[in-house]
This record gives C-alpha cells, structure tokens and sequence, in this order.
C-alpha cells in the first residue's frame, strides 16, 4: 500500500515517509541502537556504491532485532561466510577476530542489468561492549583500484558540532594514520577531486528505528573543511565549528555518485594499510565497519578502468 502511495505525487512521497517511523513502535536511542542506525546508514550508503540501489536492499528489510547483539549486520539474512586463509574475502574479521566482536555478510548477484559483490565486516571492540561510548568510522574499500574512503559518524553537541573528547578522538586518529605509507600508483588520466579517505557524516537527531530503510538525513562533511574550521575557531577563543558555520557539504546521494566515479578517496591504497586505519579506529572510536566491494566497474574520471 505504502508503495502504491508513494508513487502518487512528490507531496505525498513526503508525507508517507513522514509517518514511516509509526510502523514501529520499538524506537531507540540508546548507545548500541544509535550505533545500529549509524551502521546501518552506511550500509545503505556503501551499497549503494557498489551497485546495489537501496529500494531493493531486502536484506535490510528481513532485518531481525534479537539477533543483531552488538552489530546491526548481525541481524541481517545476508550470507554468513567463514574467513578464508590468503584470500582479502574474510581477512577484516580474522585480523580483528580476537578483538571484541566481529560480524561478516557478504552480498553478491549477477542478475539483471548491473551486478553487486561485496563483503561486509563489523567490529565492536571490547571496550565499547563492556559500556564504553564509542563512535563508527565506516570504511568502504574498492579492491580493484585500491580505493578507500572512510566516514566518521559524529553527532552535533551542545557546546558546537564536536565534543571536547570525540575532537581529542579524532585528533588521535587522525596523527596515528596521517603517517601510515599508502604506496599510492598514479597514472596519467587518473584525477580527483579529494585525495584525502577521511569525511565526516553528521547526522540530525533521530533515534534508531526498524522501520526505515534508507540512508538518514544530515550532512557528509571532507575532514579538510572541519579541521580548518576547528582551527579558525579556536584562534577566536570559541569551542568548536557549529554546523551553521560549514557552508558548504555532501548529501549522501551526491557522495555516492561521486565516490562511485573515482571523484573522491584515496586510490592505490594496499589493503594491509587499510586494515591498519581500522586498527586505529577500534583503538581510538571502538567502532568499525568495513565494506570491501569486489565489483568491476567503469570508473568516471579514468582511475583504474574495468570493462
């Protein structure tokens, strides 16, 4: 019925998605159901990346409350997989088996007119399980080009966008992995628009609820842009860049697309290093989830093209 309606009229779209939260009852905001919400966005996000439009994410849909436990992938029907010995498919969850908690799914279809074939790994390590406030960076990693992008999901506070303790957090992650070796390959026609894997998805307050099943509203913000405004407002004595002051950010749709194309994300990157940023995040936020998309695509802009 739902469906039926939304395709009446863009006023009614709006009103229907407007009153989707009411399907369910079970709406959330603690730490773990905000963290589920939070993964769960990226999820939709890096899926979508990687071929798969969300509409027809069923797995999303089949998703099953009692048995996520600490990560929200763990409720999802996608193929459960066993990690395999000299392979990249399973090496997140072995390297961080002993760690806190892992979950792996993988998605693959060749059907239809696009195809999809990717892997995703959730760690909650120890500290976050045992109650610890812990964040997400989400990291989705095209094996092909060697493309990594990582996004860090903040929540806007009281005295500015950022907490005290999460941009100390973020600070320490950020020195810990500026100075890994990336081993980058460049070729003539390849370009982009960011070179740097580290964006900050903000999103607006909304609880964690079952019944959504879209990516969430807010912002997607380039590290670059947050530390200079972190830095022109600590110079006039204030505590930290409120959303107001960013003029400028990404939808979610626009950074997919544009992630999609090669546009954004650092390319050439081996996976061993990438694996070493998701050391960093469990040591620093406590959560990560790793997208690792095996799909062979056009790239827009010319880096690292697959028939």
């Amino acid at each position: 019925m739902f469906t039926s309606l939304l395709r009446i009229s863009p006023e009614v779209e709006a009103e229907v998605q407007r009153l989707m939260p009411l399907l369910d009852e079970a709406q959330g905001w603690s730490e773990e159901e905000l963290r589920w919400r939070d993964e769960r966005d990226a999820l939709l996000l890096f899926a979508k990346i990687a071929g798969l439009p969300p509409s027809d994410f069923s797995e999303v849909c089949l998703w099953d409350r009692p048995a996520a436990r600490a990560a929200f992938v763990s409720g999802l029907t996608g193929t459960a997989i066993q990690p395999m010995l000299d392979d990249v498919r399973g090496r997140v969850a072995q390297k961080f088996s002993d760690t806190g908690q892992t979950a792996v799914r993988a998605f693959a279809s060749r059907r239809g007119r696009g195809s999809h074939d990717f892997e995703a790994t959730s760690i909650t390590g120890q500290w976050v399980i045992d109650g610890g406030r812990g964040s997400l960076d989400a990291y989705y990693y095209h094996v092909d080009t060697g493309t990594l992008v990582v996004l860090r999901y903040v929540r806007p506070g009281r005295d500015g966008l950022f907490s005290l303790e999460t941009r100390d957090c973020l600070d320490v992650f950020h020195r810990r992995v500026h100075h890994l070796s990336r081993g980058i390959r460049w070729s003539a026609d390849d370009y982009g628009l960011l070179d740097d894997p580290l964006f900050l998805r903000v999103h607006e307050p909304e609880p964690f609820t079952a019944a959504l099943y879209r990516t969430s509203s807010g912002a997607i913000y380039p590290y670059g842009q947050i530390a200079a405004a972190i830095s022109a407002e600590a110079r006039n004595g204030l505590q930290g860049p409120s959303t107001a002051a960013l003029t400028r950010h990404l939808v979610p749709t626009d950074f997919a697309r544009l992630v999609r194309d090669g546009w954004f994300g650092a390319r050439g990157v081996p996976f061993e290093t990438a694996l070493d940023w998701v050391e960093a995040t469990i040591d620093t936020a406590g959560v990560a989830l790793v997208v690792v998309d095996f799909s062979h695509r056009q790239r827009g802009n010319g880096s690292g093209i697959k028939a």
